[in-house]
């Protein structure tokens, strides 16, 4: 997976895997290949968020500095 990869792109191709998962049509080793997949995209927007946050704590922090 490309860790520059936009949270709204891994979050979309999430959504599409679960569509499919959710389909019921996929081998089992293609659900699963599906699974682990979606396990480092998940992990990849959780990171992304948590670094978003920080931003924000920062931002915040310095504003009420400035005060």
């Amino acid at each position: 997976m490309n860790q520059n990869m936009t949270f709204e792109t891994a979050m979309k191709k999430l959504a599409q895997i679960v569509a499919k998962l959710e389909s019921g049509t996929l081998s089992l080793e293609e659900s699963l290949k599906l699974f682990e997949e979606g396990t480092a995209l998940s992990e990849h927007c959780y990171k992304k968020l948590a670094q978003a946050e920080q931003k924000i704590e920062e931002i915040d922090a310095m504003e009420k500095s400035h005060e």
